[in-house]
């Protein structure tokens, strides 16, 4: 036993460890609900999968927001599974990232100077708990970017405790370059790793930049074109990053504006009580380096560039949740271990309080039950069944009307079409003979779609 592990602390550090399973058993029983219907972006991103399986380029996709690294990896994923696109289900989709979350949690397992006890129950931790935010079962980028993000930072971590680092900080580049193909929102994390590293006087010389830098480019080439299959996709990177500034700078149409600040006070609090269990209420506590430090001022300097540009959304919050998590845990579990049981239970209540406001974020309401009436009316129909969705569409209305001849937009047969949807940009209810009219909101507060059934299916189609 070394002088740093007394009877005392051993038996504190149980103690701690025991009440960090336990938290994350009640978090798991009490938190858990089914997900809704697939929102506007898991959607899209099915639909992006759908094209790249039918050959058609990522390059030439229309809606290229974020890269093609989910739908690769989803792809691949069905290949193994002998899963065709459009037999997709929900949750087959939102598996796929859910592996991910396995992976960041994994990450907690390299870290450098620490135990398998401390290093062993974050992980369980952070897998029980979905680390602590419902997004880990969401088809979309972010769990992708924010583990490979995670990973990135942990091998960093453990190139700093080698005496030879370049083949440890060249696998931290291709994880960085991971996360670039995921969203070119990962740039500016890269820019306050930066940051971060210099804060905490732990910039290494430029040349030692060198196999980070080889790993990160060649990664993110690698990616980003689909396995070097479609280089045009390596120009569309540099147009999203364009369209990215002037979505979170406020000068576009797309930039989300918050919608609450709770969710962003709770992860204020988030930051607040691993800074309390770091070092306390005494700054002097800051002046002696701690093992977490590095994860736990990133993830400061993320929610702070987050926090100042206008574009608000939650998903944004999830790496700043994880980094601290997944990263600065275990060593608040092995060096603070008087302080580590209070942290861990305030970090489960306000992972529970996070879970309502999150997981209401994007929420598509009323789908299932179009979708079961849709389902009626074809089955009851008596002539050839399609539907017009006019005015263009909402990305979930593609994927839920995959098995049905849908046509979006203006075309001929639409106005004798047995089902039609019109955007309702107002509440007057449309009068169009041989239509009965029902409302579709598809997400509070916008994207709402007047439903018109012909006439003498309306009881099937709303029929419980």
């Amino acid at each position: 036993m070394s002088p740093a592990e007394t009877p005392a602390s051993s038996g504190r550090l149980r103690v701690a460890l025991v009440i960090t399973v336990l938290a994350a058993l009640f978090y798991a029983s009490i938190s858990f609900r089914p997900p809704g219907p697939l929102h506007a972006d898991e959607a899209v991103q099915w639909s992006l999968a759908k094209e790249l399986s039918e050959g058609t380029p990522y390059s030439t996709h229309q809606d290229k927001f974020h890269g093609p690294t989910l739908a690769t990896v989803v792809l691949v994923a069905a290949t193994i599974k002998d899963v065709l696109p459009m037999e997709m289900s929900e949750h087959f989709l939102r598996s796929v990232p859910a592996l991910f979350l396995g992976l960041m949690a994994a990450a907690a397992l390299i870290l450098p100077g620490l135990g398998r006890g401390p290093r062993f129950v974050t992980a369980a931790f952070c897998v029980l708990t979905g680390g602590c935010t419902p997004f880990g079962y969401y088809f979309v980028q972010e769990m992708l970017l924010v583990a490979a993000f995670v990973w990135g930072v942990a091998l960093w971590l453990r190139s700093e405790a080698q005496a030879s680092p370049q083949l440890l900080r060249a696998l931290s580049g291709v994880a960085f370059g991971f996360t670039l193909a995921c969203k070119v929102t990962a740039v500016a994390y890269l820019g306050c790793f930066l940051l971060a590293l210099i804060l905490l006087r732990r910039c290494p010389a430029w040349r030692a930049w060198a196999p980070l830098a080889g790993g990160l480019v060649l990664s993110w080439a690698c990616f980003q074109s689909v396995g070097f299959t479609d280089l045009p996709g390596l120009v569309s990177w540099w147009h999203q990053l364009a369209r990215a500034l002037g979505v979170a700078s406020g000068h576009s149409e797309d930039t989300l504006l918050v919608a609450s600040l709770l969710p962003w006070g709770l992860v204020a609090g988030w930051l607040l009580v691993f800074m309390w269990a770091r070092a306390g209420w005494s700054p002097s506590n800051w002046r002696t380096p701690r093992g977490g430090d590095l994860p736990l001022i990133l993830a400061v300097l993320v929610f702070a560039f987050h926090l100042i540009l206008p574009y608000k959304t939650p998903w944004l919050l999830l790496l700043v949740i994880s980094l601290p998590l997944v990263l600065g845990l275990p060593y608040l579990l092995a060096e603070s271990t008087r302080r580590a049981p209070w942290t861990v239970i305030l970090l489960t209540l306000l992972a529970v309080a996070l879970v309502e406001p999150l997981s209401g974020h994007s929420r598509t309401a009323e789908l299932q039950s179009f979708n079961d009436g849709v389902a009626r009316v074809a089955k009851a129909y008596r002539g050839k069944f399609y539907i017009a969705v006019e005015g263009g569409h909402y990305w979930p209305l593609p994927y839920y009307l995959r098995q049905y001849s849908v046509g979006f937009g203006e075309f001929p047969q639409a106005a004798q079409a047995p089902l039609r949807l019109l955007p309702a940009t107002d509440t007057s209810e449309p009068l169009i003979p041989g239509y009965v009219v029902s409302r579709l909101t598809l997400r509070a507060g916008g994207d709402a779609y007047w439903v018109l059934v012909a006439k003498g299916y309306e009881s099937v189609f709303i029929r419980p």
